[in-house]
């Protein structure tokens, strides 16, 4: 099966290779001089998977003795096979794999392609939290080093710009130090290196086995959080290659650029796949992991949290506290890197508003792999909701940088009535971890046990696409401008949950007044502002506000009642009506006026 998978990406690769050459316009695999290896950078043009490995022997050296290699390696494979808690869901012949690997191993290997076999074959594996390590290799990056960088997310120093996967599979630039060396702006979009496109050039990499940088956490459990996951990784490899391939957004043109200009560059920066949101300040790693606030002109409270650990329990409840007189809530795990489920209990006991039992775990019990014994500590995962609970819309936002705990505090949220979710899958990592030493600077971290819902025993979560409603992420567009589609689209539909009018201020108006809907044209939903005066003849008129259709057929009375003289603003949601152009009409007190509104769907 994997020699059938690595003639596919190299048909792929070789077949995309022809295509660009009849073009003139690809640089063509080049071989190199093997007296070359030593030197960085690397030789220009294109190696082979043989050439990276003599490169990544070179690097490193032989390592430990090949006798002490098998040991590590069965030490390795062993524990995988009786403890690995998630084999369901993904299919994968574990024992083929050791009699592939094994005799290479035995056959003599380098340090570097050594852990480069153990990171592969736990990256087949396809869990956030399985992973061998290395504790003695040095992983410092630098033009042409054989090394592969899972993942884009938290510091990308080394690139200097986050990029998150369109839906074509180029990265689109969403943010970006000042003055980056390659001129990258908001909006960009990196197709790939040396003109061949990084979905290709990643697959292709893998087959060759190089040692993995971020080999903890990084590759996504569920299909499209894996695919997700290395997708994600182009900008942080830009070392392996020789020009990096940029579509432009202000002019479209596709420039190729020397990659040797992002070399020794101080470029700082902290990617999440999450745009700045007008008045809520964004978390500081390892310090302060949780933040909020009411975004800037609605009465929408907003919280981040990046992690599970340190004082974020405190932090999460106080937020939660803090917006309880909100019209809704916006919790955004997009990012978030896990840590102990439980620091999420105090705020998500005031969230809901009774008791509910959600989840359990379950380990291997026995060499069959499909099969489970579970834990049978149902109460460890409770949530002891205290009424009122929060009783309105909570747009939940997660994505493949939510993982482990990141995973499973989104999850508990499923269970609130309230909630919706919005994004991408999170990374599918429903599962605990233990870490064990193989001996000689080996370590190897294994997810030893698997959760599963108590309304479904037996169906385990790991690798399952986590569901939800609104399939949604950053566009080119948007981002050009610095809004983030997810938290927009989360928008909408907390201010189409909200019922009745909003009062603003204590300021009376000085006159009857009907405002232009925004937005407009609008889908599904759009806001409707008016005034309304001191009449002399009535403290309180009968206010009126009705949406017709062409034909002046009333369609919905989104006012009707005797309101105080103030500003208010109504939502009007046209979800189950058909595209076209509508009339609203504000009456009062004998006053009427009329404005039109279109609907696009």
């Amino acid at each position: 099966m994997r020699t059938t998978f690595i003639s596919i990406v190299l048909i792929s690769l070789l077949y995309y290779v022809s295509e660009c050459s009849s073009q003139n316009n690809y640089t063509k695999l080049t071989e190199f001089n093997t007296e070359d290896i030593n030197d960085f950078p690397k030789p220009k043009g294109h190696l082979t998977c043989e050439q990276w490995k003599q490169r990544v022997d070179s690097v490193w050296g032989q390592g430990i003795s090949t006798s002490d290699k098998l040991v590590v390696f069965d030490n390795f494979w062993n524990k995988i096979d009786s403890l690995f808690a998630c084999f369901h869901n993904h299919p994968i012949n574990w024992d083929s794999l050791k009699q592939t690997y094994r005799p290479k191993i035995a056959s003599g290997v380098s340090k570097g392609r050594f852990i480069g076999i153990m990171n592969h074959l736990t990256m087949l594996l396809k869990e956030s939290h399985t992973a061998a390590r290395d504790l003695s290799l040095n992983k410092t990056l630098t033009p042409g080093k054989p090394l592969f960088v899972l993942g884009g997310w938290g510091i990308n120093n080394h690139f200097g710009a986050g990029l998150t996967p369109l839906p074509d599979s180029s990265l689109l630039v969403y943010q970006v130090v000042p003055l980056h060396p390659l001129g990258l702006e908001r909006g960009d979009i990196v197709l790939g290196y040396d003109r061949i496109p990084w979905r290709i050039l990643v697959r292709y990499i893998l087959t060759c086995e190089l040692p993995v940088v971020n080999d903890f956490s990084w590759v996504g459990s569920s299909p499209s959080a894996y695919s997700h996951s290395l997708l994600i990784s182009a900008g942080m490899n830009w070392h392996l290659f020789d020009t990096i391939d940029v579509v432009k957004y202000s002019t479209g043109d596709t420039l190729h650029l020397s990659t040797n200009l992002l070399w020794n560059q101080n470029m700082q920066i902290f990617c999440t796949e999450q745009m700045n949101i007008p008045g809520i300040p964004k978390p500081i790693y390892d310090q302060q992991l949780c933040s909020y606030g009411i975004i800037a002109g609605t009465n929408i409270g907003y919280i981040y949290v990046w992690g599970w650990w340190g004082n974020v329990s405190e932090l999460f409840y106080n937020a939660v506290v803090a917006l309880m007189n909100t019209d809704g809530l916006i919790i955004d795990f997009r990012y978030n890197e896990g840590g102990e489920m439980p620091l999420s209990d105090s705020a998500m006991n005031i969230l809901f508003d009774t008791t509910v039992f959600t989840v359990d775990f379950a380990s291997r019990c026995s060499p069959n792999h499909q099969e489970m014994c579970p834990e049978n500590r149902p109460e460890y995962y409770v949530i002891h909701g205290r009424p009122p609970g929060y009783q309105k819309p909570i747009a939940v936002l997660t994505g493949p940088g939510a993982v482990s705990s990141g995973d499973q505090v989104a999850l508990k949220l499923k269970y609130h009535p309230k909630a919706r979710f919005f994004g991408k899958s999170t990374s599918s990592a429903f599962n605990a971890p233990y870490v064990h030493n193989l001996s000689n600077n080996y370590g190897l971290m294994i997810a030893e046990f698997d959760a599963y819902q108590l309304s479904n025993p037996g169906i385990y979560l790991t690798h399952r696409e986590f569901e939800v409603e609104e399939n949604i992420w950053l566009s080119k567009e948007l981002v050009r401008q610095g809004r983030d589609d997810v938290v927009e689209a989360a928008i909408c539909w907390i201010d189409s949950c909200i019922i009745g009018i909003s009062n603003y201020g204590s300021v009376i108006p000085g006159s009857f007044s009907l405002y232009q809907n925004y937005p407009n044209p609008f889908n599904p939903v759009t806001k409707i502002k008016f005034d309304i005066p001191s009449f002399k003849n009535v403290s309180e008129p009968k206010v009126k506000l009705i949406i017709y259709d062409m034909l002046g057929r009333e369609i919905a009375v989104l006012v009707n009642e005797n309101l105080k003289p103030g500003t208010y603003d109504v939502n009007w949601n046209g979800s189950e009506f058909a595209s076209g152009v509508y009339f609203y009409k504000l009456e009062a007190n004998g006053l009427f006026e009329t404005k039109k509104l279109a609907l696009i769907k």
